[in-house]
């Protein structure tokens, strides 16, 4: 037994030397931030950070932060134009800026797929490579809830009230019954919600600020990514809805 307990010890310390960030919830998000009137700029702002064992949220600017300049991120207008949304770093995020100049719903959206492998075992079985992808909307006056999927993996909103419907999609399908989404509050309290028999979940806004819904896959086809082999793919999407 002692010996035992010595080998968990050393392979934890191990892991917290090896992925310090792995033990604090660390992940991407987005905010989106403007006025809600035609032709004045809004923010979008992306950041990288953790949330700490009392549940606050906060943004770092490591290694991960510099990966953000390999997201590829754009704005789709009501009327189906797409435009690329170029960030900057800027302090702690990094932010792009866009003008709305008719009503209706922006959908915006990106993805990295540029990440290196996490090495996490000699055996290339457990090596993962993560892809993220984020997704968000802003809306101008009167608007249609338009849901179809703008990429592989997709999450759109609808509203009624303060509860919201949830469409996921993957592969530009929607998701099968049970798959589990994870909610984050602006308190950053997460709930497990499994998607229903007709592929979407709901859920009540409490409180204003930051809500991340996530949803991850994994892809079990091996593989090699800029010299270093993997036993799978770690597919992940926030929907990041900011609620004033």
């Amino acid at each position: 037994m002692y010996k035992l307990r010595t080998v968990f010890s050393l392979l934890l310390f191990a892991t917290i030397l090896l992925f310090p960030q792995l033990t604090k919830a660390s992940a991407y998000w987005m905010e989106i931030h403007g006025s809600g009137k035609l032709k004045d700029p809004v923010k979008v702002q992306v950041c990288y950070g953790f949330i700490d064992d009392l549940s606050e949220r906060h943004r770092t600017t490591g290694a991960e932060f510099q990966e953000i300049k390999n997201f590829k991120f754009f704005v789709l207008t009501a009327d189906g134009k797409k435009s690329s949304l170029d960030l900057k770093v800027n302090g702690d995020h990094w932010e792009g800026t866009f003008t709305p100049n008719k009503e209706g719903a922006y959908r915006i959206f990106g993805m990295n797929d540029q990440q290196p492998v996490l090495l996490r075992s000699k055996n290339p079985q457990e090596n993962v490579r993560p892809i993220d992808l984020m997704c968000g909307a802003y809306y101008i006056g009167n608007h249609s809830a338009a849901t179809d999927p703008v990429q592989f993996m997709d999450i759109s909103l609808q509203k009624k009230d303060n509860v919201y419907t949830i469409f996921p999609y993957r592969d530009m399908k929607p998701v099968e019954k049970g798959t589990m989404l994870r909610i984050f509050n602006p308190e950053n309290w997460e709930k497990n919600i499994p998607v229903d028999e007709n592929h979407q979940a709901v859920f009540k806004a409490t409180l204003p600020g930051l809500y991340v819904i996530r949803q991850d896959w994994y892809d079990n086809t091996p593989g090699t990514f800029q010299g270093n082999s993997y036993g799978k793919i770690r597919y992940r999407n926030n929907y990041c809805l900011w609620i004033n």
